[in-house]
């Protein structure tokens, strides 16, 4: 009995295994199985073997031992009593997986890839349908005959892998780009952008009317504002370029904060699962990943098209700009803060001619006033290992880059006076990963009074800070001139399945989360700006098309958004009337450079696969 019990253990075990290993074509259409066949069986089918032969060997040892476990007097396949079982479980799981990864990357992989992964979950579902009918059908008619149920139970499994294996397709050519024709454009308006992930529409009007975040008391007044729908999943460089290109992520190709590699390989791979432990994979050594660089980039962006037409733009810790690429204007990349002292560090500035200057404006741990820190954590004679590291997550990765970028950006600003001007502040993201639950202990329950004195003031005192920031820039504006305050997503508690789930994988940052899509904010504030206006149905694919009307550019019917011409008073909505082109794409730009030498990831928004 034991040894049939791990038999069909391991049967159902390949099953799931192999449309794993499908799963993962169906996420990366370039990948070719007959190349990549090796790769993908070490690295995924393998451990998916080993992992699902010990759980359903697992499952059915608890039925055998469980009395009130429902069995069979006769098993579907004779001599074979848990391989229904087994089959079902597997095939469930892998339905599972393939809606989970549908739903979560439904903007990242093609519309061919996409239909037929909507298909094949649909025949692994129904798959596990069968299965399940045939169980319960030996279950109630115990002496009716077998030999139906016995070709079912072992064709649906069958079906469940090569249904979706023959309804991957392959892919498409890309279409050819239509000829554009540029001239030199005088901008009507003069634009400055401050993207602030992590900035929810609720808690800025909260702020705004309890007078915590005073500053957007007053620009809520001044300005357009109201909800930005964001995409999932929501990582920062495939939010940030649908930014600024105005397109989704299956088109422009930055799909995830970081990209993939298996043993024996040297393929990139775009996407893997969701849900399929791939932080376990990496531990293992079995997957290794690297950070997405502006050579994953496909398609040209705002910048291209904003200096196609004579307008300069500055661009500062943008995602995926690393590399920093030619352009008129500068570009300083979101690496500068780790390379600034590294001899790279002419990567991530584009011109280098100030780079001098730059690393001088460097913040350090070292350098911030020990008055300001008290302002956010409350001094303590001796730190814990959890101290010192919520100390870390304020200090090195939000204070101490965000304070390097706003400084450094100054300078290229100052020098360079672009009429487009972009930076990115991600402080707020950081520390909401880790000290909402201190600023909100009531919603977590499991917040010692002690910890919500010490650490409770870090998010609304980031809020403020970051709110400082956005007055001094509404303070500045000139005739002519708009300030944009993007956040590609919101942030919300982690829910209690996720912690616990957290505890198991030893995942430690528990306490703030976006991962199921929470919407951003959007804030327009400047000459020809409806005041109090509330907008309604914009989303991250609007902004790239609504500054291209803004700086008196043509909006490309390839981008997926609209033009949010609400938010403009109606003198310059009659002097400045929509126009399209058919595409950018054909812009003659400098294309996007490869990385030198491997870099770390920068896991600003912590919500990878």
């Amino acid at each position: 009995m034991l040894r049939k019990t791990l038999a069909s253990a391991a049967l159902a075990a390949s099953v799931l295994a192999a449309d794993l290993v499908v799963l993962v074509l169906f996420l990366n259409p370039g990948v070719e199985l007959r190349r990549e066949g090796a790769a993908l069986f070490l690295s995924l089918f393998v451990p998916g073997f080993v992992v699902g032969g010990a759980a359903l060997t697992g499952v059915a040892t608890l039925g055998a031992l469980a009395r009130f476990w429902p069995r069979a007097t006769r098993p579907p396949l004779a001599g074979h009593p848990w391989f229904t079982t087994s089959m079902l479980s597997a095939t469930a799981a892998a339905a599972a997986l393939y809606w989970l990864n549908l739903l979560a990357y439904r903007h990242s992989i093609p519309v061919e890839s996409l239909r037929g992964l909507f298909a094949a979950a649909i025949s692994v579902t129904g798959a596990s349908v069968v299965l399940f009918a045939v169980g319960l059908d030996s279950l109630l008619f115990p002496f009716r005959g077998r030999a139906i149920p016995a070709v079912l139970v072992v064709l649906a499994p069958a079906l469940a892998v090569a249904l979706p294996l023959a309804l991957r397709p392959l892919p498409a050519p890309p279409a050819r780009p239509v000829p554009v024709v540029t001239e030199s454009v005088d901008p009507p308006r003069r634009i400055t952008l401050i993207g602030v992930d992590g900035l929810s529409p609720e808690r800025v009007i909260e702020g705004a009317a309890d007078e915590t975040l005073p500053v957007f008391a007053r620009a809520l007044k001044r300005g357009a504002f109201g909800p930005l729908a964001t995409l999932r999943p929501t990582e920062g460089p495939p939010l940030w370029t649908t930014v600024f290109t105005g397109r989704l992520p299956r088109d422009h190709g930055v799909k995830s904060s970081v990209s993939y590699t298996l043993r024996g390989s040297r393929t990139i791979y775009e996407l893997l699962p969701k849900g399929a432990f791939v932080s376990v994979l990496e531990r293992t050594g079995l997957v290794r990943r690297a950070p997405v660089t502006s050579a994953a980039r496909r398609g040209r962006t705002l910048p291209d098209a904003l200096n196609a037409f004579g307008i300069a733009t500055g661009l500062v810790r943008i995602w995926g700009t690393h590399p920093a690429e030619r352009r008129s204007g500068f570009v300083l990349s979101p690496y500068f803060h780790v390379l600034a002292e590294d001899p790279r560090a002419t990567e991530a500035l584009s011109p280098p001619d100030l780079l001098g200057e730059a690393q001088a404006r460097v913040v350090r741990p070292a350098d911030l006033d020990p008055a300001l820190l008290a302002e956010f954590i409350e001094p303590a004679p001796t730190d814990g290992s959890e101290g010192r590291r919520l100390r870390s997550e304020l200090v090195e990765r939000a204070l101490c880059p965000d304070f390097t970028y706003r400084r450094a950006g100054e300078l290229l600003r100052s020098a360079y006076d672009p009429p487009f001007f972009a930076t990115y502040v991600s402080g707020l993201d950081v520390v909401g990963h880790s000290f909402l639950r201190f600023a909100h202990p009531d919603r977590f329950g499991d917040v010692s009074p002690a910890d919500a004195r010490r650490y409770g003031r870090v998010l609304p005192r980031y809020e403020s800070l970051v709110g400082q920031w956005i007055g001094e820039a509404m303070q500045g504006l000139r005739a002519g001139e708009v300030l944009l305050v993007v956040s590609a997503h919101g942030l919300e508690p982690v829910p209690l399945w996720r912690r616990l789930l957290a505890g198991v994988v030893g995942d430690r940052r528990i306490s703030g989360t976006h991962a199921s899509g929470p919407a951003g904010f959007i804030l327009a504030v400047g000459d020809g700006i409806r005041p109090g206006l509330v907008l309604t149905n914009a989303s991250l694919l609007d902004v790239a098309p609504t500054i291209l009307y803004l700086s008196g550019l043509p909006v490309a019917r390839d981008m997926e958004g609209r033009v949010l011409t609400e938010m403009v008073d109606d003198d310059f909505a009659r002097a400045h009337p929509v126009t399209f082109i058919p595409s950018f794409e054909s812009l003659a730009v400098a294309s996007p450079q490869s990385a030198a030498a491997p870099l770390p990831v920068l896991s600003e928004d912590g919500e990878n696969p």
